[in-house]
C-alpha cells in the first residue's frame, strides 16, 4: 500500500481548499447542528434521532455563516460537516484526518472516516466544540488522503451512503 499524490486525490474531489503533497484539504459546503436533546437511532436502513416524543427525526438544523462568512459554533455543540462530492477509484482507499490546527485549538474530530474503494458521494464528518469557536467557511477541517491498494478492489462500495447527497 502506498500514499497517492495530492494531485491525484484532487482529481477525485469536486472541490478542495488546498492540494498537499499527499492529499487535499477539504472545507465543508454545509454545516448542521446535531440535536443534543435526542437519542441517536440506528436500525437497518433507519438512521436519525429520536425526539422527545419518540418520533424519528432525520433533519438537522443547518447552520449558516454570519455576514462575515464565519460559522459560530456553540460551546458543547456537535456539528455535522458535509463536503462536496468525492469519488474513490477502485485502486484506492481513502482516509479523512482532522486538520491538526483545529485540534490544537480545541475543535475535536474523533471518528474514523474510511472511504472504501468505489465510494462516491458527499461525505460527512462530525466535530465537537468543547469551547465556543468562530471558523471561516473557507477553512479546511479535514485532510483527505488516498492509499493505493495492493490490488484493485474486486467488489466496490455499495453501502447505505453510496451516492449520498445533502442539500
Amino acid at each position: 500500500m502506498s500514499v497517492v499524490s495530492g494531485e491525484e486525490v484532487a482529481a477525485c474531489c469536486k472541490a478542495y481548499v488546498k492540494v498537499n503533497p499527499n492529499g487535499v484539504d477539504l472545507a465543508p459546503k454545509q454545516v448542521s447542528k446535531l440535536p443534543t436533546d435526542s437519542t441517536i437511532y440506528l436500525h437497518g436502513g433507519e438512521r436519525g434521532y429520536l425526539g422527545p416524543g419518540g418520533d424519528l427525526v432525520t433533519e438537522k438544523e443547518e447552520l449558516a455563516p454570519d455576514p462575515s462568512g464565519f460559522y459560530v459554533f456553540e460551546r458543547g455543540g456537535m456539528y455535522e460537516l458535509r463536503f462536496d462530492e468525492v469519488s474513490v477509484p477502485p485502486t484506492c482507499t481513502g482516509l479523512a484526518f482532522p486538520r491538526s490546527s483545529l485540534n490544537r485549538l480545541g475543535i475535536i474530530k474523533l471518528e474514523s472516516a474510511v472511504f472504501d474503494s468505489g465510494y462516491r458521494g458527499e461525505p460527512t464528518q462530525v466535530i465537537f466544540t468543547p469551547i465556543s469557536a468562530k471558523v471561516h467557511r473557507s477553512e479546511a477541517f479535514v485532510q483527505l488522503v488516498f492509499f493505493r491498494n495492493e490490488k484493485p478492489a474486486t467488489s466496490l462500495y455499495s453501502g447505505f451512503y453510496q451516492n449520498e447527497k445533502g442539500k
